[in-house]
């Protein structure tokens, strides 16, 4: 084969070309595809061939013309892509000697419109902190993975007679770049002006199977990743800093999986709506207090404010697992959601002086209608100051249709800590006769069993006088003191005895 090297037009670069006879799109070549990119027409000593540039395993946006100055490079990295889309399409005609990848060296690229990148693809920039993408426009995304190189996916909808259902199999990867926004290394705690309404790092919108890997993503106004009706969603080493939300997702996103990533200084962590089957691990969730038009002083209005850890919304088997919760003052609010479980965690509340001062820290809400049947097992809750900083502190706002919340600790301290900081609470369940719904609590510590009575003393008045002494839901057994005769009663069934069984 005879080969022959030129120097790239944009780049400089020595490059190697190779002979060819087609285009990729399986016709035979002609003048009007050569691009002085791919594709190259011979000099005049060899006119008659068509060359095509070897490429060992992606391609590069400077070759499309992106400088990395700090320019607007939307086009040509959108060049990038679109040669990437076509190639994808059309590989059943023309297999690639070279993955379907391209790379993005260091340097600063401006985007001013949202980048189109091909699905089943993978794009990859040369390191995390080197490569930047940013925009200073507040309504716009800078990537979303296309299926069709527009912006209506379809999940890889296999009854449709394009030559791209064949690629639903594959996974898109993004790794190795910082996304940067609007407010990108700006103070998290400046107040910020109007927002925007659809600005994050990455929009993922009606499709699947999508791998983020090793990104950075700060400043957006709306979220760092946004998932819209998708599944398949895996995020891994990233960290998402700085921005309204960290992870937002809704419309039904399933099975998105994130491990080994920091959700750090967001006005909110993770928001998750309308969606199941969701897994968070390994992944810390600290300090969501940035200034995004949310308030600090909140009076249990969880839309309206910042500072929170994790908001579900209508979401059922969401589990986090090994996760590292702090300094978020609530940590967890559960929305008409049920299902959810918290597994090996580690749960430390805010413990900022000016946020702790003013309003009460809380380790979770259980908000909303049908707030039912979570779990919390075998976590750690601590606290550097317990009498400030609440770890076991929870709220109920509909204690008549939120049932079958558990909470299984491994020490009795846990326990006790849990009934001294919750008072309002269980007295709540008790005066309205909801004892039944109040959450559960089960201590499985080494030699500290709890039977089922004594679980209940929960959520029973166990003092007061005579007058007060409660009437309903009493059970064999169930113990009071009353303050009036200055002793201990209990209840035989029938009526209040003392400990020697007589009348009380």
């Amino acid at each position: 084969m005879i080969t022959k090297h030129i120097q790239d037009p944009k780049t400089g670069e020595m490059i190697s070309l190779i002979p060819v006879t087609h285009w990729y799109k399986g016709t035979l070549m002609e003048d009007s595809f050569c691009d002085e990119i791919i594709y190259f027409k011979g000099k005049p000593e060899d006119s008659d061939r068509y060359y095509k540039r070897y490429i060992e395993d992606h391609i590069n946006v400077k070759w499309f013309g992106a400088m990395g100055d700090g320019g607007d490079a939307t086009a040509n990295i959108q060049q990038a892509f679109n040669y990437l889309i076509d190639l994808r399409n059309y590989r059943h005609i023309s297999k690639p000697s070279y993955d379907l990848c391209c790379f993005i060296p260091d340097g600063k690229y401006k985007i001013e419109n949202t980048l189109l990148f091909p699905t089943s693809c993978t794009l990859k920039g040369e390191s995390t902190n080197g490569t930047v993408l940013f925009t200073n426009r507040n309504d716009i995304s800078i990537l979303f993975p296309s299926e069709k190189g527009d912006v209506f996916n379809n999940r890889h909808n296999r009854l449709e007679s394009d030559p791209y259902t064949n690629i639903g199999e594959e996974f898109t990867t993004i790794s190795d770049l910082t996304l940067a926004g609007p407010h990108y290394l700006i103070n998290p705690y400046v107040e910020k002006g109007a927002l925007g309404t659809n600005n994050s790092g990455v929009l993922i919108k009606d499709t699947t199977k999508i791998n983020l890997k090793n990104l950075f993503i700060e400043g957006f106004e709306t979220s760092a990743i946004y998932s819209h009706k998708s599944y398949y969603i895996n995020i891994d080493c990233c960290t998402l800093f700085n921005n309204q939300i960290g992870l937002l997702a809704d419309g039904t996103s399933t099975t998105i999986y994130v491990s080994n990533t920091t959700v750090r200084l967001n006005a909110v962590g993770l928001l998750l709506q309308d969606s199941f089957a969701c897994n968070f691990t390994n992944t810390i969730i600290e300090s969501n207090d940035a200034n995004y038009l949310r308030t600090i002083d909140f009076n249990k209005s969880a839309y309206n404010s910042r500072d929170i850890g994790v908001i579900l919304k209508n979401c059922q088997n969401i589990n986090f697992s090994a996760c590292y919760f702090e300094n978020n003052l609530v940590t967890t609010i559960l929305d008409s959601s049920h299902e959810n479980t918290f597994t090996n965690c580690y749960f430390c509340p805010d413990n900022g002086p000016l946020e702790a001062g003013k309003i009460q820290s809380y380790l979770v809400w259980f908000y909303g209608n049908n707030a039912s049947d979570n779990k919390f097992i075998n976590n750690d809750y601590i606290s550097s100051k317990e009498e400030l900083y609440r770890s076991h502190k929870f709220f109920t706002q509909f204690r008549s249709t939120s049932t079958g919340n558990v909470f299984e600790l491994t020490t009795k301290q846990q326990l006790d800590r849990f009934i001294s900081q919750n008072q309002d609470e269980f007295t709540e369940y008790t005066n309205n006769n909801w004892k039944a719904n109040a959450p559960k609590f089960f201590c499985s510590g080494s030699n500290e069993q709890f039977i089922d009575v004594e679980r209940r003393y929960i959520t029973d008045k166990t003092f007061g006088s005579s007058s007060e002494r409660p009437v309903n839901n009493l059970y064999g057994g169930q113990h009071y003191f009353d303050s009036t005769l200055g002793k201990p009663i209990y209840w035989q069934g029938a009526k209040w005895v003392k400990s020697d069984g007589t009348d009380a």
